[in-house]
């Protein structure tokens, strides 16, 4: 985690509060100055190998929080599923963010409220049982309020459709698709610093905002525009902080226009 100096200051009012438990596929709201926090699951299938849910950041306007990798000017949320009965891995989905401006480093994230759907693939058959999560999501205006919470949520068999999966299924729908699916071409060229490339991408990039992330922790630089034409766009990828020879990059970009968002993944 980066050290604070680095970021807009927290107050001293940092939340610290009770566990929000619920019976029902969704949580209670966590409340904090500038938003409300709760987690939605979908009721299970007896066998699935899988649970689906999404976390709900209620922001108020004005307050921002961040994405998986804000950059310089901030601290990714962090979504902890380890003290889950059942549960092997959790994987956390990320709509693709905005780059918003501070007085402390612009930072990737959001400005409305935003859905993160998760899944949470199961070391056996889905059975009855409670989801545990253990959550750190920085809610920000001119200063970033951490908001700290557990959630319990005991599972319910599905019975039919609901309205807490149509939440989950709509989040998930709205998670960005492949380039192709928007008609980028994409040329990624591995330069010689580890974790530093040239992206070219081609195709309709009006108003396109970048960002890079990595599926392994390593945290990037905001994107570089090198150079553009009318279809063409180049930028410069490089890591916040210089990497060893040895260590391998699992590299996400992530790609927003009108049209709507992508993602591409390399190494």
């Amino acid at each position: 985690m980066r050290p604070f100096t680095k970021i807009a200051i927290f107050t001293a009012s940092s939340l610290l509060l009770g566990s929000q438990v619920s019976l029902a596929a969704q949580t209670g709201w966590l409340k904090t100055e500038g938003g409300n926090i709760r987690i939605i699951t979908e009721p299970y299938m007896q066998g699935e190998s899988e649970i689906r849910g999404v976390i709900d950041i209620d922001l108020l306007d004005g307050w921002k929080t961040y994405w998986r990798d804000p950059g310089a000017g901030g601290i990714p949320p962090s979504f902890d599923f380890s003290n889950t009965t059942l549960v092997n891995a959790a994987d956390i989905h990320f709509p693709a963010p905005t780059w918003v401006k501070s007085s402390y480093g612009d930072f990737a994230g959001y400005k409305q409220p935003i859905q993160i759907p998760f899944t949470l693939a199961l070391s056996s058959p889905a059975k009855e049982t409670t989801v545990n999560a253990r959550l750190m999501v920085g809610i920000c205006a001119e200063i970033c309020i951490p908001a700290f919470d557990n959630f319990s949520i005991k599972l319910e068999e599905a019975t039919g459709s609901t309205r807490d999966s149509a939440i989950v299924m709509n989040a998930f729908s709205a998670l960005p698709k492949t380039a192709a699916d928007l008609g980028v071409a994409v040329n990624l060229e591995h330069l010689s610093d580890v974790g530093t490339y040239n992206l070219q991408l081609n195709g309709n990039l009006d108003q396109l905002q970048l960002f890079a992330s990595s599926k392994n922790g390593i945290q990037f630089k905001k994107p570089l525009l090198l150079s553009e034409t009318n279809d063409q766009k180049t930028y410069r990828i490089e890591p916040l902080h210089a990497l060893d020879q040895d260590v391998s990059v699992d590299l996400i970009i992530t790609g927003t226009t009108p049209q709507g968002s992508f993602e591409i993944s390399g190494q």
